[in-house]
């Protein structure tokens, strides 16, 4: 069997991969006997299989994502609330028994009750949250997971070296929450380097010498 890639290549459409059919993963076909990629990404080798993990792809809801969106309709039974990638989801408008009051333009985080042919309902509740301050950015939903890393690793490292709170929705769009707008940049411009830099090794060790020249006592100092 031969592989003609390794772990964390980049790689683009129609690129051999291997000569062995039993090793196609995610993102990718078999063609004559041999794997090949079926889009530009990074490759991720696991359980036998070559995946391909792409750098952009619109957000594909599923029931209990946690996600970030921000009001834009108010209607007698439910909010309308955009969760970006031309999705919008559907919240149960509770009126006066509600614990929070919401209205447009607010930016909610909550998780997805129900994602099908009947549209995407979001979670009321307890489980519900209004973000009222803070910086929000948007970032490709194939890069969440590693934002989050292993066992929330490098979503440990953002909150620990900046002291933010992080509200991080799988659709992408993050909320940061912290006791200066410069931390709050600081956890951004870090966010930004996770996503660009996805396929370099010794990524967590970048991030926090990244963090830690930018923040000294809470302030900017510059790239470094």
């Amino acid at each position: 069997m031969t592989i003609h890639i390794r772990e964390r290549d980049i790689v683009t459409p129609g690129q051999i991969l291997s000569d062995e059919p039993r090793t196609a993963g995610a993102y990718t076909y078999v063609l004559n006997g041999k794997v090949y990629a079926a889009l530009a990404g990074v490759v991720q080798l696991k359980d036998s299989k070559i995946n391909i993990l792409p750098g952009k792809a619109p957000y594909k809801p599923s029931e209990g994502d946690s996600v970030v969106g921000i009001i834009i309709d108010s209607k007698p039974s439910n909010f309308e609330v955009d969760l970006g990638w031309h999705l919008v989801g559907f919240l149960h408008n509770p009126r006066q028994r509600s614990r929070l009051r919401l209205q447009i333009g607010d930016v909610v985080y909550t998780e997805v009750r129900y994602s099908g042919i009947r549209g995407v309902f979001l979670e009321g509740g307890q489980r519900l949250i209004k973000i009222d301050r803070g910086l929000l950015i948007r970032i490709s939903p194939v890069k969440i997971p590693r934002i989050i890393g292993k066992r929330g690793s490098m979503l440990n490292t953002l909150t620990s070296e900046s002291g933010c709170k992080l509200y991080v929705g799988r659709n992408g769009l993050i909320a940061i929450i912290g006791d200066s707008p410069e931390k709050e940049l600081a956890v951004a411009s870090a966010i930004r380097m996770i996503e660009e830099e996805t396929h370099i090794p010794g990524l967590t060790e970048r991030v926090t010498s990244h963090l830690r020249k930018k923040m000294i006592g809470g302030e900017i100092v510059g790239e470094g």
